[in-house]
């Protein structure tokens, strides 16, 4: 975009602030970065290093980065956490457009089937207890003379 003015002055000023906006707009995104790495660890209900060595790194150093703005949020990192995590919106997760979430349910629906597991595991060890119990009392009441009233 071509822009004549007609003295310095406005020369000036429109340079100082055309700087001062996209400096903004750059801290507004790195902001925004910050909170959305934020909400991912609220949502994992995970640590930084938790949620880090989940994704296959190191420490959370990466997150650090971020945190103080070196770094933004690479395309291999939302990779990573869409991978973990399928319910999370890449683009949301790069770009902050969208819903953090495309589709609710599945983590509803992945808790649901652990708890399911560990009360199938559960009930089969009751079962195996109970039968064995009832091996007992079968072997006991064999070696039970019977005694007439």
């Amino acid at each position: 975009m071509l822009i004549y003015f007609k003295s310095n002055t406005f020369y000036y000023l429109y340079k100082y602030y055309y700087n001062f906006f996209i400096l903004f707009l750059m801290q507004n995104d790195r902001m925004n970065q910050k909170i959305r790495i934020q909400e991912i660890l609220n949502y994992s209900e995970m640590r930084k290093n938790t949620l880090a060595k989940t994704l296959g790194y190191t420490n959370s150093a990466i997150f650090y980065q971020i945190e103080v703005g070196r770094n933004g949020i690479s395309s291999n990192l939302a990779n990573r956490i869409c991978e973990k995590f399928p319910e999370i919106n890449h683009n949301w997760i790069l770009t902050g457009k969208g819903q953090m979430l495309t589709s609710t349910d599945v983590k509803f629906h992945s808790k649901i089937l652990d708890r399911l597991q560990f009360l199938e595991n559960h009930i089969k060890g009751q079962d195996a207890r109970i039968e064995k119990l009832e091996n007992l009392v079968a072997e006991l009441t064999a070696e039970m003379p019977k005694i007439d009233f």
